[in-house]
This record gives structure tokens, C-alpha cells and sequence, in this order.
């Protein structure tokens, strides 16, 4: 087992930081993560799945057999829902199932969470420096953070560098999950026991927040 470098454990020195937004009333609002976290959640589903009804199955063009006489129900197609290889009646079809929220409320939510999570929230300077794409290399790379409680959340900048074989070499471990802070939902705070983000992320999203929740920048997605 190859030794972790020495530069590791001093970019790697973890200290407590909150979200600094300072104009802003950051008591969580259950209700608001609440429907924050749904939308994240219900935003992910495809939404393809389809059945066929009764007048999309093929066949089924002639009555079976005739109405009276034959002792047995009466029965139109062979294509009804109650027989095998028929419609079926009141299944799914493809449909959205995104969920419509604010664009202010969606960036207060996450403050929010972010401020939720301020007493398992710490700040690096950088993502760890790795040689190689190995799960071994990150894990002692990260040693020094002294994570006690997972799963853990690390928030990059694409200013960030080596975040590439960061994402490769930790993609593998179920908890632990790295995410560019451009991308970052309520639902992967909440989830998450501790968050782990770097200096560049962590000023990206107070500027980026600042503005939006100000109303200073109406693009911003």
C-alpha cells in the first residue's frame, strides 16, 4: 500500500464554516424543503411507462360468439380488460411529473438546508490531489477529515481542480457522493450526515445565492 503524500493532511485540514448570507432569514421552512425535496425526487422519474387499452390492442374484431343461446357470458371482444392478452383498463401513460416551484423558493430552499446542516458542515481548501484513479488513495486522502457520520456530501467548484479522478475514484463507495455545487438539490443535503465543501464551492454558491435571493440576477438557473 503505497503512503499518502504529505501535502494531503494540510489541504485537507477541515474547519467549521457556515453559509454566509447574512440578509437573509435561514430558519428552515419545513414546508418549503418539503415540497423542494419532492420536486427534486419527482423531476428524476422518466415518466415513460405505457400500456395499451382496449382500442389499442390488436384484434378483437369479432364477437366471440353470439349473444344468447350459448349458456356462457356475454362478451363483445376478446380484447376487454377482464380477458387475457386484453386492455387494460386504467393503466399508466407517459406523463411528466415535474414539479413547479419558484426559482427564488428553490435557492432559499437550499440556504436553508445548507444553514440546517451548518454543525456538519466543513470547509477544505481544495479537493484532495490524486496520482491515480484509486478508491484506496482517496480514502486515505481524506483520512484526516475525521468523518464520523456518513453518508457525506463533497461539493466541488469547476474551478476546482482534479475533481475528474475525485468523481472516479469515489464513485464506487455507496457513502460517500461528490457533486458540483452548480447542481447541488435539497434532497442531496438532506440526505446527506455531513457535507464536505471547498473554498471555491463555497464561495460560488454564497455569490451565486446572494444574488438570486436579492433578485439581483433573474437568469440564473
Amino acid at each position: 500500500m503505497s503512503k499518502t503524500p504529505q501535502h494531503i493532511d494540510a489541504k485537507t485540514k477541515s474547519s467549521k464554516l457556515n453559509l454566509v448570507l447574512p440578509d437573509f432569514d435561514l430558519k428552515p421552512n419545513k414546508h418549503l424543503l418539503h415540497l423542494s425535496y419532492l420536486r427534486q425526487l419527482s423531476n428524476k422519474r422518466s415518466g415513460t411507462a405505457s400500456t395499451k387499452t382496449r382500442s389499442e390492442v390488436r384484434g378483437g374484431g369479432a364477437k366471440p360468439w353470439k349473444q344468447k343461446g350459448t349458456g356462457r357470458a356475454r362478451v363483445g371482444s376478446i380484447r376487454s380488460p377482464l380477458w387475457v392478452g386484453g386492455g387494460v383498463a386504467h393503466g399508466p401513460k407517459p406523463r411528466s411529473f415535474d414539479i413547479k416551484l419558484p426559482q427564488k423558493e428553490r435557492n432559499l430552499a437550499i440556504a436553508q438546508a445548507f444553514a440546517a446542516k451548518q454543525e456538519d458542515l466543513i470547509k477544505i481548501k481544495e479537493l484532495p490531489e490524486l496520482k491515480a484513479c484509486k478508491t484506496k488513495e482517496f480514502l486515505a486522502s481524506i483520512k484526516p477529515l475525521n468523518i464520523k457520520k456518513l453518508p457525506a456530501l463533497f461539493v466541488y467548484s469547476q474551478s476546482d481542480s482534479n475533481f475528474k479522478l475525485v468523481i472516479k475514484a469515489s464513485r464506487n463507495l455507496k457513502d460517500i457522493e461528490v457533486k458540483d455545487s452548480r447542481y447541488i438539490g435539497v434532497h442531496d443535503l438532506l440526505k446527506s450526515n455531513t457535507v464536505v465543501i471547498t473554498e471555491k464551492a463555497l464561495g460560488d454558491l454564497n455569490s451565486r445565492l446572494s444574488r438570486i435571493l436579492s433578485g439581483g440576477d433573474k437568469n440564473e438557473s
